[in-house]
């Protein structure tokens, strides 16, 4: 005589066949990833300091941040002190910087003879400025003397 099998012990069977599998890949799902590495990531720093025209604060400008590698750029205005803070933060690397009219810049601002107008041509271009920074982890100062 055969033993009698019930739908229970077939369902008890099929269900143990599929434990480990399925255990297998919630792990693989649950921890995908957390590897630790942050290579993806890139490093980011900040930048902040002081712009002067020969001795004095250079204000009503704008001063900008840009990678030829990249593309990335910030930029951040000038205030009366001469003093900027980028907005915002940039991956880790080389940037070139020039002048630009500040964002809040008005016809008001250009017939003030001031700020961008007294800024040599030569620090109004991004390829002509010859300013430079190399943006590190963090936060960094970078001050300037345009001559």
């Amino acid at each position: 005589m055969l033993p009698m099998i019930r739908s229970s012990d077939i369902a008890l069977t099929r269900f143990c066949c599929w434990k480990p599998c399925f255990l297998t890949l919630f792990a693989l799902t649950t921890f995908a990833g957390c590897t630790g590495s942050n290579a993806d990531t890139p490093k980011m720093g900040t930048a902040s300091g002081k712009i002067t025209l020969n001795g004095k604060p250079l204000a009503d400008c704008r001063i900008n941040f840009n990678s030829a590698k990249t593309g990335v750029g910030a930029g951040g205005d000038l205030k009366e002190d001469g003093s900027y803070t980028l907005e915002g933060s940039l991956p880790v690397g080389d940037y070139i910087l020039f002048i630009t009219p500040p964002s809040d810049f008005t016809p008001a601002k250009a017939q003030a003879k001031s700020g961008l107008t007294s800024v040599p041509a030569k620090y109004r271009g991004e390829a002509t400025s010859g300013l430079t920074a190399k943006v590190k982890e963090g936060e960094s100062e970078y001050n300037f003397d345009l001559k």
